[in-house]
């Protein structure tokens, strides 16, 4: 009975194995891609520098006006090294809503879904190949600009292993949020505005400009209960203030809110393909 089982399971981790296979050299492909072009992936990094350089003569003034070493627990170099932790991940996301957009209005997306693979998996690998070369170009280019500001970080080794961990899922979630508004230009045809106000709400409200511990209540209390927080302000402040019970808190709330977006992603994705199926294409 146990070879029964054993020969049956072969099957279905071969099919596994070959569907990751897949996906893993379309992520490839998309980091060669990107890698073939990356002088314009490094001037688009610049950006970083003029925001960061801003950013830190803000708080320079700041810590200076108050007369104090800290604010909220942050040190000057503490802040400029969470900005750009921060800065890094939010100026790294690829157009997903767009290329979306331009599939359904030409007539892309018929051609996509007959390939032999599924357009979610599809779309996350191409994604996640493309934000991993410009979150590598962004972070050098920002860790260079922070080491000239600042200088050497004070950086835990639980805070550097945790960090990629929060990020990975906080790209995840990124993608899903920002495919399911893709999805709605089978309703709308342009997703623009959609795309645009969560990408304001997740800089304003995700901590991206300022540690949430620097807000005013209640802005700070709805900043926290709001899921924005754990994409830009949970991985920046586990790189430089790691904390164990800080870091599970964050891990919870970063799969709560993936395993629900994903659901609802996958019932939207449902009703797309039976919109799909009614029009005949």
């Amino acid at each position: 009975m146990e070879m029964i089982v054993q020969a049956a399971r072969r099957p279905i981790a071969r099919r596994l194995w070959l569907s990751m296979r897949k996906y893993w050299a379309v992520m490839r492909v998309s980091i060669a891609s990107n890698l073939a072009y990356v002088y314009e992936v490094v001037f688009r990094a610049l950006s970083l520098l003029i925001i960061v350089f801003i950013l830190s003569q803000l708080w320079k003034t700041t810590f200076s006006l108050r007369g104090s070493h800290t604010l909220s627990g942050f040190s000057m170099t503490d802040m400029i090294w969470y900005l750009v932790a921060a800065e890094t991940f939010a100026l790294s996301a690829p157009p997903l809503t767009d290329r979306i957009d331009q599939e359904v209005r030409s007539g892309q997306l018929a051609y996509l879904l007959g390939r032999p693979c599924s357009y979610v998996l599809y779309h996350f690998a191409q994604y996640t190949g493309e934000r991993f070369v410009r979150l590598v170009m962004n972070a050098a280019v920002g860790a260079m600009l922070a080491l000239v500001i600042a200088g050497v970080p004070h950086l835990s080794w639980m805070g550097l292993l945790a960090w990629p961990l929060a990020l990975f899922l906080a790209l995840c979630i990124d993608f899903v949020v920002y495919f399911a508004i893709g999805l709605l230009a089978f309703w709308t045809e342009n997703t623009h505005a959609f795309s645009f106000i969560y990408s304001r709400l997740t800089l304003v409200l995700g901590g991206v400009l300022a540690p949430i511990e620097i807000f005013p209540q209640p802005i700070q209390a709805i900043a926290r209960a709001l899921p924005f927080s754990a994409i830009l302000y949970g991985p920046a402040r586990t790189l430089v203030h790691f904390t164990s019970t800080a870091f599970f808190a964050l891990l919870m709330q970063q799969l709560t809110m993936l395993m629900a977006g994903s659901l609802l992603l996958a019932l939207l994705y449902l009703v797309v393909m039976q919109y799909v199926n009614i029009n005949g294409g």
